[in-house]
């Protein structure tokens, strides 16, 4: 090293090997304290601050409290109140008599089917009639064979029976088997009375056994199906009186809970609850979405009027008057948008909840953060 540095050195170290060497003890007492930080949710008034306020408070006060849950639903014809007009037999759509929107009545031909092997049932239908007929005149004048008297009775019932099998009523069979109605084509008729939803059927195009050419519906009444999520399964039961409502209908409908499906699917983790309503205007529609709200009330607990309840990015909170002139934010678990009052088990009976000036003490604790 070089002699000119170690000089500067020297004298650099000595006064740390000065304070290393009186330890704690010796060294000076240091003046300086940990300073508390400010709660960002407590702020005090000052006198004129107050008086330009014009605090008012609520207590909370104990007593039960009813909720409102929101189901999200669907509008759904009942089971026994859809039907489908389905062919059963192959063939081809000679006739399609009716279009999406008509009202149709049970037992209406709605369509018509040529079918190969129709032909061929009608004629044996009429030559099992004929051989029937043939016997009884002969068991009238004493002369039939009796066991050819069963035959021809089995004979006939077998020949309704291939005609009962692809849908034609027995009224329509006795007409068709004297000879009173012609049958080229197989008469599709509307299962029960409603209006034509879909036509799936095309003009001249083939069709088999089982294929469906019309959907039916009766909307008087309707149902309406609604999803509660396993979460609200215990505040939702039969009997319970519910309000509906629907973007499009121009009302809301009062019903009841009439039944609630437990089974909770895999994937939207909710069971159903249906709900049968009047539908004589015929404005509630197949499809549409809708709102159940139901209401339940519990035990007497601690409750606030849902109004006194201010918002923030943590949910929702309320200002609590601590003293005269201090004031602190306190979060509860309480939905701002219901109406009438609220539960939060989080305050005390009694505590003072501000409801006049609560957005000015909030705006001064916002810029004192």
């Amino acid at each position: 090293m070089h002699r000119r540095l170690l000089r500067p050195l020297v004298l650099v170290l000595a006064p740390a090997l000065f304070l290393i060497g009186c330890g704690e003890a010796d060294a000076p007492p240091s003046t300086a304290t940990a300073e508390t930080p400010p709660n960002p949710n407590v702020i005090t008034l000052s006198k004129t601050e107050l008086e330009e306020v014009g605090v008012e408070t609520v207590k909370v006060t104990e007593h039960p409290v009813t909720t409102t849950l929101e189901l999200p639903a669907r509008v759904r014809p009942a089971a026994d109140q859809e039907a489908f007009v389905t062919s059963l037999v192959d063939g081809r759509v000679e006739r399609l008599r009716v279009s999406p929107g008509t009202r149709v009545a049970q037992g209406e031909v709605v369509a018509d089917v040529a079918a190969p092997d129709l032909s061929r049932m009608v004629a044996d239908l009429r030559q099992a009639r004929s051989d029937l007929d043939r016997q009884r005149r002969l068991d009238e004048r004493g002369v039939a064979v009796e066991k050819n008297v069963r035959a021809a009775e089995r004979n006939w019932q077998a020949a309704r029976q291939r005609l009962r099998s692809v849908g034609v009523r027995p009224a329509r069979i006795e007409q068709v088997a004297t000879g009173a109605q012609d049958m080229r084509t197989l008469p599709l008729e509307a299962p029960l009375d409603g209006i034509v939803l879909n036509r799936m059927g095309v003009l001249g195009a083939p069709v088999q056994q089982g294929d469906t050419l019309y959907r039916i519906v009766d909307l008087q009444p309707i149902r309406v199906v609604a999803r509660v999520f396993e979460q609200s399964l215990d505040k939702v039961r039969t009997g319970q009186p519910a309000t509906i409502t629907t973007p499009m209908a121009p009302r809301s409908y009062q019903g009841t809970i009439g039944r609630i499906i437990p089974q909770v699917g895999d994937e939207s983790r909710a069971a159903s609850a249906r709900i049968v309503l009047d539908n004589t205007d015929g404005t509630l529609r197949p499809g549409m979405y809708a709102s159940v709200q139901v209401q339940r009330t519990g035990a007497p607990q601690a409750a606030l009027p849902a109004d006194v309840l201010l918002t923030d990015a943590s949910g929702a909170y309320v200002l609590v008057r601590d003293g005269p002139r201090r004031f602190r934010r306190v979060h509860v678990d309480a939905d701002a948008e219901n109406d009438g009052d609220v539960a939060v088990p989080s305050l005390d009976v009694g505590t003072k909840v501000v409801t006049q000036g609560a957005y000015q003490i909030v705006s001064a604790l916002n810029q004192s953060r």
